[in-house]
Order: C-alpha cells, then sequence, then structure tokens
C-alpha cells in the first residue's frame, strides 16, 4: 500500500514546460543553489495539499501543475492543480508535457479541504489509497479525537531544508497546537492503531467552579492557538527573530552608508554647478570683450585703409618726394626753408607710414589679444562641457542613491513590520504559556487523570524503531549509532546522550533523514500503511569533515558539529541497496561515488551553455 512519485510538471502559455522525473527507487537531484531545488520540494508538497506556493520569479507565466503517480494497485494517475491553489484536477492516466492550452479539463475534481465524510477531497482520497483512511487521532489532552488527515503525515515524508536542520523533534512541525495530533500520528503509523476508541472524559461535576476555570482557560488558550494555527514555534520564531534583528542592523548599515555618498554627490553637484555658473558668466564676459574688440579692430581696419589711401594719394600727387613744391610751385633751388611752405615732404609721409605702422601693429596686438580671448572661449566651453557631463553623471548617481534608500526604507518597514509580528506572536505564546500554568494550579484530579488516560507508544514500538533508527545510522557510519535511540518523552532522537536539538545542524540533519527514512522503512518492513516515498532536501549539505576523530562533538551552542567524511558515500550505498521504498534526494554537493544504474541523477548546473541550467528552462 504505497504510492509513487513519477513526475512533476509546470505548464504554462507560450511556456516551454519545466519537467522533473522520478526513479521508483532513488532519485538524486543535484547542483548549484538557486536553480529550484528546494522550490521542486515546495511544489510537491503543495500538489499533496499544502495551501501555498512560493514565489518565485523563475515560475511567471507558468499557471498549471501536474504530479503524476503510481497507485498501489499500479494504476498511473495524475493530479493537477493551479499554482494558485485551490482544488486538483484529477486525471486517471498518465499525463504530463501538455502545453497548457492543450491540457484538457480534468474529468473528476477533488477538494483541498479535508472532508472525513466525503471521498472527494485529495486527503481522504490519498489517506484511502494507502490505508489510512477512517482514522481517528487524539488532538487533546481530554481525549477529543479528530480525523486524520494526509497534511498530519505530509510533513513525515517530505522534509525540507528547513525541517532537516530545525531544532523541532523530527515527528513534530513545532506548531504548538497540533503537537497532540503529531504525537498520535507517529503512533499511528509505529503500532498501526489510532484514538477512534478514546472517550473524551467531561468535566468533573463535584468541582463546577474549577472547571469552570479551566474552561475560561482554554477558552482563551483557544482563541490563541487559533491565531497562532499557522505560526511556528516559539524557538523557530525567536531564530527569526535573531536574523531579523540581524538584517535590520545590515540594512540599516546599508542605509547610512548610502545617506553618507548621498551627501557626498550632493557636495559634488553643489561645487559643479558652482563652476557651470562660473563658467557661464565668464563665458557672457568673453562674449562681451570680444564683441567689443571686433569693433575696434574694424576701426584699426578702417584707419589703416585711410592711411594707405592718404599714403597712395600721395604718391600719385608727388608729395612725398623732393622738387617742385606741391604746395607753391617753386623749384627747389628756390624753396625756403623754415617758412609756412618749406618743402619738407618728406616728413609727411614718414609720420602717414609711421601712424600706418603703429595702427598696424596695434591691430595685430588686438588679433593676438582676440585669438587668445577665443582660446580661452573654446577651452572654457570645453571644461563647461565636462563639467556637465560629470553634473549629469552626479545627478543620474543622486537619482540612483534616492532610489536604493527608499527601497531599502522600504525593506526596513517591512522587517520591522515581520518584527513586530514575531514579538506579536511570541507575546501570544508567553500568554499561552502563562495559562496554561493557572490552569495547572486549578485543573481538577479528573482533568490529571485525563491527562493520563491518552495512551503513547509502546515500548515495544520505541524499542524496535530505535533499533532500526540505530541501524541505519550505523549502516552511515554514523558514530557510536549504538547509543542512539527514540525518547518518547521529549519525541526526539537522543545520540551520545544528549538530544538531538543539542547537536549542531549538520547532526540535526543526518538524525532527522535516519528518522525519516527508519521510519518509512519499519512500516514498509512490518506491512504498515506508509505514503510510501521520502522526500529529503539537503540532509547532508550541512556536514563539515572533521579535522580528527571519529566523534560527534558536544555542541550546546548548537553550532555545526564535525561529521566523518565518508558518512555521505555510505549515507548513498544505503539508500541504494536497503532502501525498499521510494527516496527523492536533493543536495548541493555531488555524491563521493558513482551512483548506480537503478538511480535517476538529475544535475542541475546553473550554466545556460552546460547540461540542464535547472528546474525552470533558462
Amino acid at each position: 500500500m504505497r504510492l509513487t512519485l513519477t513526475h512533476l510538471t509546470f505548464l504554462g502559455a507560450d511556456r516551454e514546460p519545466a519537467i522533473v522525473r522520478f526513479g521508483p527507487a532513488v532519485t538524486v537531484i543535484r547542483g548549484p543553489s538557486d536553480t529550484g531545488k528546494s522550490f521542486v520540494v515546495d511544489a510537491i508538497d503543495f500538489m499533496l495539499g499544502a495551501k501555498r506556493l512560493k514565489e518565485i520569479p523563475e515560475r511567471e507565466g507558468y499557471t498549471s501543475i501536474l504530479l503524476g503517480l503510481i497507485l498501489p494497485d499500479g494504476s498511473p494517475v495524475t493530479l493537477s492543480r493551479s499554482v494558485n491553489g485551490g482544488n486538483f484536477g484529477l486525471y486517471r492516466e498518465r499525463l504530463h508535457n501538455h502545453p497548457n492550452e492543450q491540457l484538457p479539463p480534468p474529468p473528476e475534481t477533488l477538494s483541498q479541504q479535508h472532508n472525513a465524510n466525503s471521498d472527494g477531497n485529495l486527503s481522504m482520497y490519498l489517506l484511502k489509497e494507502i490505508g489510512l483512511d477512517g482514522r481517528w487521532i487524539r488532538k487533546n489532552l481530554h481525549n477529543a479525537t479528530d480525523s486524520l488527515s494526509f497534511r498530519n503525515i505530509a510533513h513525515l515524508c517530505v522534509v525540507d531544508e528547513t525541517q532537516m536542520q530545525s531544532e523541532v523533534p523530527p515527528a513534530l512541525t513545532g506548531n504548538y497546537v497540533t503537537r497532540t495530533k503529531e504525537v498520535s500520528v507517529l503512533k499511528l503509523l509505529l503500532q498501526d492503531e489510532d484514538d477512534s476508541g478514546l472517550l473524551e472524559v467531561p468535566s468533573s461535576k463535584d468541582k463546577k467552579i474549577s472547571t469552570a476555570k479551566v474552561d475560561i482557560i482554554d477558552r482563551l488558550v483557544g482563541d490563541l492557538e487559533t491565531q497562532l494555527a499557522d505560526v511556528p514555534e516559539p524557538s523557530l520564531l525567536r531564530e527569526q527573530a535573531a536574523r531579523l534583528a540581524s538584517s535590520i542592523d545590515g540594512l540599516s548599515s546599508s542605509v547610512g552608508n548610502l545617506v553618507d555618498e548621498r551627501g557626498r554627490v550632493m557636495q559634488a553637484i553643489r561645487k559643479a554647478q558652482t563652476l557651470v555658473g562660473d563658467a557661464r558668466t565668464e563665458q557672457g564676459d568673453l562674449r562681451a570683450l570680444r564683441g567689443r574688440f571686433r569693433l575696434l579692430q574694424s576701426q584699426y581696419a578702417s584707419d589703416i585703409e585711410r592711411l594707405v589711401m592718404v599714403r597712395e594719394a600721395g604718391n600719385l600727387l608727388n608729395y612725398f618726394r623732393r622738387g617742385t613744391c606741391p604746395f607753391c610751385g617753386a623749384e627747389p633751388e628756390n624753396q625756403h626753408l623754415n617758412t609756412e611752405c618749406d618743402g619738407d615732404t618728406t616728413a609727411f609721409g614718414e609720420a602717414i607710414e609711421s601712424q600706418l605702422r603703429r595702427t598696424q601693429g596695434l591691430a595685430q596686438d588686438l588679433a593676438a589679444t582676440i585669438n587668445e580671448v577665443t582660446q580661452r572661449s573654446s577651452t572654457l566651453q570645453t571644461e563647461l562641457t565636462s563639467t556637465l557631463s560629470e553634473l549629469d553623471t552626479h545627478r543620474q548617481r543622486l537619482t540612483e542613491l534616492d532610489t536604493a534608500v527608499a527601497d531599502h526604507n522600504r525593506d526596513l518597514r517591512e522587517l520591522f513590520d515581520t518584527r513586530s509580528n514575531v514579538e506579536r506572536n511570541l507575546g501570544l505564546y508567553d500568554q499561552i504559556a502563562t495559562l496554561e500554568k493557572m490552569k495547572q494550579v486549578v485543573a481538577d484530579e479528573a482533568a490529571a487523570a485525563t491527562s493520563a488516560s491518552g495512551t503513547g507508544i509502546g515500548l515495544r514500538a520505541q524499542r524496535e524503531f530505535s533499533a532500526a533508527l540505530a541501524t541505519r545510522l550505523a549502516a552511515w557510519r554514523f558514530p557510536e549509532p549504538e547509543s542512539v535511540r527514540y525518547d518518547t518523552s521529549e519525541q526526539d532522537i537522543v545520540a551520545d546522550d544528549q538530544l538531538r536539538s543539542a547537536h549542531g545542524k549538520g547532526v540535526r540533519a543526518i538524525l532527522h533523514a535516519a528518522f525519516t527514512l527508519a521510519l518509512a522503512q519499519y512500516c514498509l518492513d512490518r506491512d504498515l500503511p506508509h505514503p510510501g516515498f521520502v522526500i529529503l532536501d539537503s540532509p547532508l549539505v550541512t556536514y563539515r569533515p572533521p579535522d580528527g576523530g571519529n566523534t560527534p562533538t558536544d555542541n550546546p551552542s548548537g553550532t555545526e558539529d564535525e561529521i566523518p567524511a565518508d558518512i555521505a558515500g555510505a549515507f548513498y550505498e544505503d539508500i541504494q541497496r536497503h532502501f525498499t521504498g521510494q527516496v527523492i534526494v536533493f543536495e548541493n554537493t555531488d555524491p563521493p561515488n558513482e551512483l548506480d544504474n537503478q538511480t535517476v541523477d538529475v544535475v542541475f548546473t546553473k550554466n545556460a551553455s552546460a547540461g540542464r541550467y535547472g528546474f525552470f528552462p533558462y
């Protein structure tokens, strides 16, 4: 009675289908970060009834998802669902690789909402296929029961990277409200015993006041639990709060750096604007000066032309040669010096030549000055163009900085809002803890008896499951596997005399993987109901080979432990040879040894020119 996943397919109009196919035994999907591996895990969980699908840019344009399954009787079916959620379509055939506009309408529809009184929902459909329909599980200390939903067991076979490394025990989700249910589900899988035979214990009649107080407290706790229905456990919230504080500090520092740079850019803009203003003022002065110089140059040219004309006229009239006086007509021998007509006509010519040379010299000096003014104007224009270009660059950078500051401020507001919600939820958990303590004070004997009446995992099942867990870890060459056991009082794994939650994330991941695989194999070996498949996201990526020694180090701080380097090779060898269900492993690192030919090996490269880029086409 097991299910087998065959493929996951995303379809969209004008989009190449995104498909990953799974083998019936072992499938390894590996490659660098941000290639879609964890998204595939999330999408499988979404197709098994989860409410929401992660938003990533690559899924834009895709509208439908297909999940192929092989039922226990060997018949293929395909589930379809919109990426936005909602109900499921059921095709009783193998269906994939259809363009979205050609996807036929589903012949059957399954509701997303679990309903024990109907077979027309996904939860009851899957539970019926694996022999777990009609089961009831205990949900509180008063032995109240609820019908088993497939979502109650999904976290035991689909383990994402966060769950893998979390300090929350593997059998639990970290949701305070559903803890009792989750313990009952584990008991159901290990012993094939549900809680349908439990009788809800009524309140004691002879202690009405205490009972009323308990009822009030239960009501208050119930209201708080309703608000915390989809909220992680307090330890995860505290981790999130710490990460948010770190993110806020980092983002605040970035904003400070951007503001500092903005100040420098503004200073550069003001300096450039001053230079532009000065240059344009000087340009105006130079244009005015050059205009006046041009007028003077025209005057000099006019004077030169007039002097040349006088000189030419004097030459023509013989004013500038000694001989008959052009003024009185006297011959040279009859000319008298130092009189009104002294006959010194050459001095007049020389005066004209002297004035002409002087005017030409002034004109040349003026031309040189005009040339200097022109050159200065050209240089100034070049500098002005360069300064204006720099000013544009500074203004563009200022716009970029303003946008970045606005984006960072928006992100900061979102982080502050998220932190506020986290702190609010932690406050609600604190309120629940306080109310529970009050409830213990006023609880009557009947309530205490009720608490004790809930049956737990039997000693035999606990012993055999612990042995299965140790055997699995021994096959992986985990240090001192004989010390590993499952502690039902803590609902956690004990390794090396400390709870799994006390180890670093590397050991927590390997122990969670061992728990999930051991539970599946335990059920398969005993023909107990189980989905039959296991999905593990990054069970090995956090491992770090030790510098020396073979045992995990004591690590109360919760940092990463040192694990022998050969665990990865032994892990892959074990799941290929000894696991009889279907296992799908997602990893960043490559297996140290070659996989056998029965294993489906899917490699994402994140390289558009080599192999498969990622889950979604490049």
